[in-house]
Parts: C-alpha cells; sequence; structure tokens
C-alpha cells in the first residue's frame, strides 16, 4: 500500500501545472464534448512535448481513398526484442476525425517503446456500416503483409485500441468474424468509451449522427450490435470509460462488462479514468505521466506474457 501511494503521489507531483490546471477545468464543465475547447486546452502541452526519441513516418497508406491512411511513430532507439504494435482508431461519431488530431497518442506510446500506428478511416454519411470494420481489416492485412517496414516490431503481436466510434469499428472487428483476416495477429484490445456496441439506443434518442453510419432500418439493428456476437473469437478485452463521460458512453461500457462477464463468467480489465471527460480520456496522453497509459502497458504486458 505504502508503494502505490507514493507512486501516486509522484504522479500528482511531477504533473506539469498546466494539465493540473485543466483537470479542474474538466471537472467544472461536467459531461460536455466540446472539441475546440479541448484543443485549445490541450494544444499548448502537445506544442511543448519533447518528442527527440520518436521517429514519424506519415502519410503511409493501407487503401487507395484519402482517408485509407495511417502515421507510423517508432521509437528511435529501439528495445533489446522487437516490440508490440498499438493500433489507435479515433472517434468522430462516425462522421469526423483524422489522424493528425491524435499524433499525441503516437508520440506517448512510441516513447514508452510501443511501436504505434494511428489511422484514418473512411466515414459516413459516404461510407456507412460496416465501412470502418473493413478499413480496420485492410489495416491491419497491411501491417501482416509489410513487417520488413517496422524497425524492430512484431506483427504477431498487435494490440488495437479504440476511442469512442473508433471502439465500435474494433469492437466490430474483433467480434464478427465474418471481417477477420486469416493471422491477423491481434493478441489484445482496448476499447475507450464505445459509443454504440447495443444498437437499442438507435430506437431511441440517440446521436443523430450514429445514424448516418447505422441507417434508420430498425430491422437491421439487432444484426449490428456486436454484443449479440460474442460467441466466437476471443481475444482479451479492456473497457475504458471516463468519469465525465455522457451517459451513453458509460452505458455501453456497462453492456460491454456485463456481456463479457456473461461470456466468460469473469470480469475483463475494467477502468474508469478518473478526472477525464471523453476526448481527455486520450487528449491527455503526451502531456505528462499518465496512469491509463500505465494500465494500458500492465495490459499489454500481461497478454504477451501469456501468449506463446
Amino acid at each position: 500500500m505504502r508503494i502505490l501511494l507514493s507512486f501516486l503521489v509522484c504522479i500528482l507531483l511531477y504533473a506539469p501545472a498546466a494539465a493540473q490546471s485543466i483537470t479542474g477545468q474538466i471537472r467544472a464543465d461536467g459531461k460536455i464534448i466540446d472539441v475546440g475547447k479541448s484543443l485549445s486546452r490541450w494544444q499548448p502541452l502537445w506544442d511543448a512535448a519533447d518528442n527527440s526519441k520518436v521517429n514519424v513516418t506519415r502519410d503511409l497508406k493501407y487503401g487507395d481513398h484519402a482517408k485509407q491512411g495511417f502515421d507510423l511513430y517508432e521509437p528511435a532507439e529501439p528495445g533489446d526484442t522487437p516490440s508490440p504494435i498499438l493500433v489507435f482508431l479515433h472517434g468522430g461519431s462516425f462522421v469526423a476525425g483524422d489522424k493528425a488530431m491524435y499524433a499525441n497518442v503516437g508520440y506517448h506510446f512510441a516513447k514508452l517503446g510501443i511501436t504505434s500506428v494511428i489511422m484514418t478511416y473512411r466515414l459516413a454519411p459516404e461510407f456507412t456500416w460496416p465501412s470502418g470494420t473493413l478499413d480496420l481489416a485492410a489495416q491491419i492485412k497491411w501491417i501482416r503483409d509489410n513487417p520488413g517496414r517496422f524497425k524492430n516490431a512484431d506483427t504477431s503481436r498487435i494490440f488495437l485500441f479504440g476511442h469512442s466510434a473508433g471502439a465500435q469499428h474494433v469492437a466490430s472487428y474483433i467480434f464478427e468474424e465474418e471481417y477477420q483476416i486469416e493471422n491477423d495477429g491481434v493478441a489484445g484490445v482496448i476499447l475507450a468509451s464505445g459509443s454504440v456496441y447495443d444498437t437499442q439506443i438507435l430506437n431511441g434518442d440517440a446521436d443523430p449522427q450514429y445514424y448516418d453510419y447505422f441507417g434508420r432500418d430498425n430491422k437491421l439493428y439487432p444484426v449490428r450490435s456486436v454484443l449479440h456476437k460474442l460467441e466466437g473469437r476471443k481475444v482479451p478485452v479492456f473497457v475504458s470509460y471516463a468519469e465525465y463521460d455522457k451517459d451513453n458512453f458509460q452505458y455501453q461500457a456497462s453492456k460491454m462488462i456485463d456481456a463479457l462477464y456473461q461470456r466468460d463468467g469473469a470480469l475483463p480489465m475494467v477502468k474508469q479514468v478518473m478526472d477525464h471527460n471523453h476526448l481527455s480520456e486520450v487528449f491527455h496522453f503526451n502531456t505528462g505521466s499518465s496512469l491509463f497509459a500505465y494500465d494500458i502497458l500492465m495490459f499489454i504486458r500481461s497478454v504477451s506474457e501469456k501468449t506463446p
């Protein structure tokens, strides 16, 4: 207990003052999602970060569409053994978002020794369900087919990290087996504040943009719920949500946690990311120490140690 308390004190003491100030602002705001306000808060800290220990290759392509691209973040000094690969899918209510907005995620985990892929995918309303899942499959296939493009990474140990709509696409890929590629190397997944695991919400007052992706035929909603497709392939799952997430994101996390418990008779790894809202859950990366990043590393290490 003393060691844990000392660790927590160190996190608080060495967190930048600006980040501590942002924490107070997040608490005051409560459960809101304001992209502009969030970017204005975090951008100065991102700009001040020392990224000299990370090599970045931008605008690689896994498909022909303008949105089918990714940026690769690699430790400048590779470790003694090949690192796992973390593939991050951003959110944006299925209709917005771009890899450039989440460079902080790539920098943060590359600094921690994890080769990181920050990808973009095609968006609704032009591209509808299951286009995000298909794009993730294409990204994974590119990684599998191009091991030589990585300096020191293990393409057989891929961890998928999705946030918001991105978490929906990750869940769809790992639970809907018809979309999976052979020998994909996926070892585990992090589902952060997913938006529509339970499509029942589409029969009520859901975010209007969700319908741009899932459509408005309510007869199809049960077919498009990943919670009805958990009985196939099983990979370790880490479910997270933010303390100041809107109610739907907390509800969706609870549904996923319960469904996995009912399936396995044991809880998946679960994290409530304290003092964060929906956006800061991932925007805070690369601005100082992160307990959430530490938990993700522990998840990756635990899964890797159990994988032959």
